[in-house]
């Protein structure tokens, strides 16, 4: 197998993995709202309800806060724990609204939207605070084909 064949080759599998991984969060997480009469949609839904929309954000919006009082604590435990709980509560959202069967192809066309953001020289183009900007080649990630499927 040549050296490129063998990249590409790696990179199915890595991705394979990476897919199989985040649907037995996703699994494990759809059990958790079962076993305690939370919401999963088997329908794609955009609007929860203003109770549903409220407690979803509310739950996200606390642990980014979380997040950021252990980061600039240097509590790598609480970090951990944060970031372990973002992941927790993004996959009971992705499930209340329904998008368990679509959120790896919603994602990996937005990496390829994001890895057309390079600049006119192959570099990347960054904000003051470290945001990476969009290039002149930028292509926005065609999410609605996907959910149309």
């Amino acid at each position: 197998m040549s050296g490129a064949k063998h990249i590409l080759y790696f990179y199915a599998k890595l991705t394979e993995n990476s897919i199989i991984k985040m649907k037995n969060k996703i699994k494990a997480v759809e059990q958790f709202h079962n076993s305690f009469g939370l919401g999963v949609s088997e329908d794609m839904i955009a609007d929860l309800g203003e109770a549903k929309n409220t407690l979803r954000f509310n739950l996200m919006d606390e642990e980014n806060k979380e997040y950021f009082e252990a980061a600039q604590n240097n509590d790598l435990v609480e970090v951990a724990d944060a970031l372990g709980d973002m992941l927790y509560i993004l996959c009971g959202t992705i499930l209340e609204h329904g998008m368990q069967y679509k959120i790896e192809e919603v994602f990996n066309e937005i990496q390829r939207s994001n890895m057309s953001k390079l600049g006119e020289d192959g570099k990347p183009i960054y904000r003051e605070d470290g945001k990476v900007l969009k290039g002149p080649n930028y292509s926005k990630p065609n999410i609605e084909v996907i959910l149309d499927k």
